[in-house]
């Protein structure tokens, strides 16, 4: 993919679209996501939810099961969420919690649909400034946003904590 260009890959007829369902036209935004393939975790309709930006440099692609957010597609992603509550793992490469851990998030987030949606955000060294400003102190984290703003937050890779904080904030509405 050439440099400065993001991509958010899903793959569905639901995915198709998406981007004007969340108002991400390239009239709004810099540039304009590339969406492929459908992740089971995004049945929400919030698969392409952050367009890439000219300075992107890196690619967001769900692997398996989970989106990749980072400095360049996380404001847009939650803002684009509306009402979903969208749980962010903000992990690191080299926790073994968060490896142990994300099987279990995977599946959780294809049991939550389209109520909630489960993504993931790396801590790296290019992410580690919005990080930083997020709160993120140890790994796994996970912060709850619900209209843009934050409304839960946990450490530790304990998933039935998580799922009790997870019903909490879905009972909430």
């Amino acid at each position: 993919m050439p440099a400065g260009q993001l991509s958010v890959r899903v793959s569905s007829p639901v995915a198709r679209g998406a981007e004007s369902r969340l108002g991400l036209s390239a009239g709004k935004h810099k540039a304009q996501a590339r969406v492929d393939q459908w992740s089971a975790a995004h049945r929400v309709g919030i698969a392409a939810a952050a367009a890439p930006h000219e300075s992107a440099t890196t690619t967001a692609e769900v692997q398996t099961g989970l989106l990749e957010l980072n400095k360049e597609t996380f404001d847009d992603y939650i803002s684009a969420a509306g009402d979903v509550l969208v749980v962010v793992d903000f992990f690191t490469e080299w926790c073994g919690p968060c490896k142990l851990i994300y099987p279990q998030l995977v599946a959780l987030s294809e049991a939550l649909a389209p109520a909630a949606v489960i993504v993931k955000f790396n801590c790296n060294q290019a992410n580690k400034e919005l990080a930083k400003t997020l709160g993120i102190k140890v790994a796994p984290t996970f912060q709850l946003y619900r209209g843009g703003a934050k409304v839960g937050e946990m450490t530790g890779a304990k998933v039935e904590r998580l799922k009790a904080l997870i019903d909490e904030q879905l009972n909430q509405n």
